[in-house]
């Protein structure tokens, strides 16, 4: 597990909730932050204010198992909270004195199981040791609805639900959400989380909370309960259940149907229940199940750390992904600062590979999806949309477009069908890919295809012209796998034509080799390119023959390995020169990608040119130093080891570890 304290600084927490459900997260002060499940990807909730554990032990104080948690007249935990994470589970344990707190939350990502991955719901295990005969209590506030007015709560059997009585069809949070317990002794069905004007100096800055509730708790007296309909902004309502016992279960579900010109959607869970009640009895239900099945057993590796990575690395299938009421589905590039949904292009590739080995379905939905949007000549688009599903953009710095789109999802469609053998669904989206391959041809000068020195491909902040090592290797992978998706329909006539544009291709890639790796692009020369060989990343994954002779494949990731390897402290840039220096062309060339730094390194561990994976450790190690396991960011500064400022958040490409597990 990744560990930390709540001393240490972590920019997120690890992100609980269902595949397609947005998600909340408990951080390493046990406080939810970044909340998202109010169909709002792209403007998190920070803090959720109302979100508590009290510890109250018979005969003592008590206290609330938090820090910062924005009450002051009740002690926080005193002691050190020691915080655990492996998505999608978190365990935050303290202890102090007699007294020992466990709090285990998580969501059911289990492999094949999508109804059961798709829950928009979180299961809480909390064990305290040594209170005796003492009490727990836990709140929720109510989040329904974006604004408070129409809030109420009503009492249910173990627990409780929050609905918004005004909130209409085109408000995104819109719905309901639902607490319940195994354990309940009394529930405070609705209190006001805000404090009186004459209780603050400035009521309104002030982040401190109604503490009148948690006072009586700890004193043992009667906390007043007064469900109704909020009409004032200064009510806004929370809940409260309170248990005895050495351990408690909750579950905490949601259910947000509106809709919004950012969300016209439904969500997959719509056609599976009513409520969020009805779902959070199916959670309690079900708990030992649910939380059994977690698909953990299916990462065998030995190393610790590479374990942690890659369980840790799939957890945008929380963050980041749309699953709607049709079960269309995709993955947002980076929901807060580059909302688009499923971008091709060192991304979408890297961050289906836990898709494509647990729930095969939902590839093959975004790939009907993506195809269905092939643009008349043949073009295939960087995106779905922002923030949507139906509106694909051709690039993020389009005109012109891109090379390495067309030849992206050639490659993603041979591989759909080498996990699956879905042979009907390639018959089907045949004509489609005849018609994209002989786009990409037609952006061909010398057998390779050529940039146009307006930033179109992936590196879209860096000027390329010319011939370029990255598109080109990939190109020729997508060639190896256009021939052989030919071979599979029957097509020998286009066999034989893609055979002979690949011997072209790669007669051309060949001299763009210098001996010991292959040059950047035209005009970059004596510089190692760390996407020199990225399409033998693909052909590997695919059991595929070698992009070119595999003596110049092993020497280029050689001197990737000598040179990128050891030109930072903290992690692996893109571009460095002969002498070890990074080059600083853009803030891409003098940046390590995550996403693509893990990929080459399980590329040059399965070519046998390294034997450890010291490549890749210093480059996660970085990663949990920084606190950023769970938003892992698009690039790094080879220079500081830091994020670029405003950097693409919880990176669509995280998953890219998944390299090891094919």
């Amino acid at each position: 597990m990744v560990k930390y304290t709540d001393k240490d600084r972590i920019v997120a927490g690890v992100p609980l909730g269902g595949i397609g459900t947005g998600k909340l997260e408990i951080d390493n002060k046990v406080r939810i932050v970044n909340v998202t499940i109010r169909n709002n990807w792209g403007n998190p909730i920070k803090l959720l204010r109302g979100f508590h554990v009290f510890i109250k032990p018979k005969d003592k104080r008590g206290f609330l198992f938090q820090k910062d948690g924005g009450i002051y007249k009740v002690s926080e935990f005193p002691g050190e909270i020691l915080y655990e994470g492996k998505y999608p589970i978190v365990k935050v344990m303290g202890k102090i004195n007699e007294v020992e707190v466990e709090l285990e939350a998580f969501s059911p990502i289990i492999a094949n199981d999508l109804k059961n991955s798709s829950l928009p719901a979180i299961g809480i295990s909390l064990k305290v040791k040594g209170i005796k005969e003492g009490k727990v209590a836990i709140s929720f506030p109510n989040i329904v609805g974006s604004v408070s007015i129409g809030r109420v709560n009503e009492s249910i059997k173990n627990g409780v639900i929050h609905k918004n009585l005004k909130a209409n069809d085109y408000d995104p949070a819109k719905g309901n959400t639902t607490l319940i317990s195994n354990n309940v002794s009394d529930i405070i069905t609705q209190y006001n989380l805000k404090r009186k004007p004459s209780e603050t100096m400035n009521f309104w800055l002030s982040q401190y909370e109604n503490e009148e509730p948690w006072v009586k708790l700890d004193r043992g007296e009667e906390i007043e309960d007064n469900p109704h309909e909020v009409t004032g902004h200064r009510d806004d309502p929370a809940s409260i259940i309170i248990s005895e016992g050495e351990e408690m279960r909750y579950v905490f579900a949601w259910y947000f149907n509106g809709k919004h010109v950012f969300y016209p959607y439904g969500h997959y869970y719509e056609n599976f229940f009513k409520d969020s009640s009805e779902i959070a009895k199916y959670f309690l239900d079900n708990f030992d199940h649910l939380r059994k099945d977690i698909f953990h057993n299916i990462v065998n590796v030995k190393e610790e750390w590479l374990r942690d990575a890659i369980i840790n690395g799939s957890y945008i299938l929380s963050s980041n992904t749309w699953l709607d009421e049709k079960g269309r589905f995709a993955i947002y590039e980076a929901p807060q600062n580059c909302p688009y949904l499923g971008t091709i292009g060192t991304c979408y590739e890297f961050g289906s590979l836990p898709v494509i080995l647990m729930f095969p379905e939902l590839e093959k939905s975004f790939l009907k999806i993506l195809i269905s949007y092939v643009r008349n000549d043949g073009y295939v688009p960087h995106d779905l949309g922002f923030h949507s599903l139906d509106s694909p953009i051709d690039g993020t710095t389009s005109p012109p477009k891109w090379k390495d789109m067309n030849p992206n999802l050639v490659l993603l469609v041979y591989r759909y069908f080498k996990f699956t053998n879905d042979i009907d669904f390639l018959k089907e989206v045949y004509p489609t890919i005849v018609k994209v391959m002989d786009w990409e041809l037609r952006q061909c000068r010398d057998g390779l295809p050529f940039m146009e020195g307006e930033m179109d491909n992936a590196f879209d902040a860096t000027i390329i012209r010319g011939h370029d090592s990255y598109t080109s290797s990939l190109f020729i992978a997508s060639l190896i796998a256009m021939r052989e998706i030919a071979r599979l329909v029957g097509h020998s006539n286009y066999v034989t034509f893609i055979e002979e544009k690949l011997s072209i291709a790669r007669e051309a890639f060949r001299k763009m080799f210098n001996g010991k790796y292959f040059k950047a692009w035209d005009g970059v020369d004596k510089v190692s390119f760390l996407a020199q060989v990225y399409g033998e990343w693909f052909t590997t994954i695919l059991g595929l023959e070698d992009i070119v002779d595999e003596n110049m494949v092993k020497s280029a990731l050689e001197s990737i390995v000598r040179l990128n390897g050891n030109a930072s402290p903290y992690c692996v840039p893109n571009l460095v020169d002969e002498s070890g220096k990074i080059v600083n062309l853009s803030v891409q060339t003098h940046s390590s990608w995550p996403r693509l730094v893990f990929a080459i390194c399980w590329l040059a561990y399965k070519k046998g040119v390294i034997n450890d994976l010291s490549f890749c450790k210093k480059e996660w190690d970085n990663l949990v130093r920084n606190g950023m396991v769970w938003d892992q960011p698009s690039r790094i500064n080879g220079y500081t080891g830091k994020p670029e400022i405003n950097y693409l958040d919880h990176y669509i490409g995280s998953p890219s570890v998944w390299s090891f597990l094919f």
